[in-house]
């Protein structure tokens, strides 16, 4: 609002120009989407993409635990097609950086 951040977001917007007009950063990105299943444990089992039966990790994830006069304290498990129900599901996973060059 006042001279001293109207300088600042000039000189923001010079190096952010600088940076892209001489490609100074390479930004890379990965997704991936995996078959899981939560457990009775409130876990999420991932498995191998060609064998569901195969576990490749396990992420343990914990139910809420502050009363918000709620009626459900919910964890991230619950997002889930439980492996009981015989429903396949998937985690998606992304990464992101702009550490390169």
């Amino acid at each position: 609002m006042g001279e001293q951040a109207k300088k600042l977001f000039d000189d923001a917007q010079k190096m952010l120009n600088d940076i892209i007009d001489k490609k100074l950063i390479e930004a890379r990105g990965i997704i991936g989407f995996y078959p899981a299943n939560a457990n009775d444990e409130d876990d999420i089992e991932v498995y191998d993409e060609n064998d569901q039966e195969t576990l490749k990790a396990k992420f343990c994830t914990i139910r809420q635990q502050i009363d918000k006069d709620q009626d459900a304290f919910v964890a991230m498990s619950d997002f889930i097609a439980p492996k009981s129900s015989g429903k396949k599901d998937y985690l998606g996973f992304f990464a992101a950086s702009a550490g390169f060059n």
